[in-house]
């Protein structure tokens, strides 16, 4: 998780912005984040595309996205549904939605810093985690809902 008032995170930042290794470490952590959520979502019927896995139903299609910081130090995980007329669900404030939802209070554990990738794999494994058991469910309840 990327904490923006995180004094260690700042200095390990500092730290990095200083390393000439970090641009392939950087890269080295998104592959294992790529890895991570494919693994994950492929065997629960979702396709990669790129840095987006989607899948489709009657009810609409679902997608988890992975979006690169535009500083390079982060990558953050979305969630989308769109409906078949093309709108997102009625129940959600935005096109997208972090996954704040399924983090403690005020955590995005879908909001992942390379260096923390890299250096505490527990992050990443929970990120997944709150991916498949949490926000998968979340979703399969707006393809198949109980009407």
């Amino acid at each position: 998780m990327s904490d923006p008032f995180d004094e260690d995170l700042a200095a390990r930042k500092h730290t990095a912005a200083h390393d000439p290794l970090f641009p392939e470490r950087r890269e080295e952590a998104y592959g294992r984040v790529i890895t991570a959520i494919d693994q994950a979502l492929v065997p629960l019927g979702y396709q990669q595309k790129g840095s987006t896995w989607s899948r489709m139903s009657e009810h609409g299609k679902s997608a988890v996205h992975l979006q690169r910081n535009r500083y390079g130090w982060e990558v953050q995980i979305l969630l989308r549904f769109v409906t078949p007329d093309g709108q997102p669900p009625a129940t959600w404030d935005d096109d997208e939605m972090t996954m704040e939802r399924f983090g403690d209070a005020g955590d995005d554990p879908g909001r992942l810093a390379f260096l923390d990738v890299l250096d505490n794999p527990a992050t990443l494994s929970r990120a997944i985690s709150l991916l498949v058991d949490e926000a998968h469910p979340w979703l399969e309840e707006l393809h198949f809902p109980q009407d």
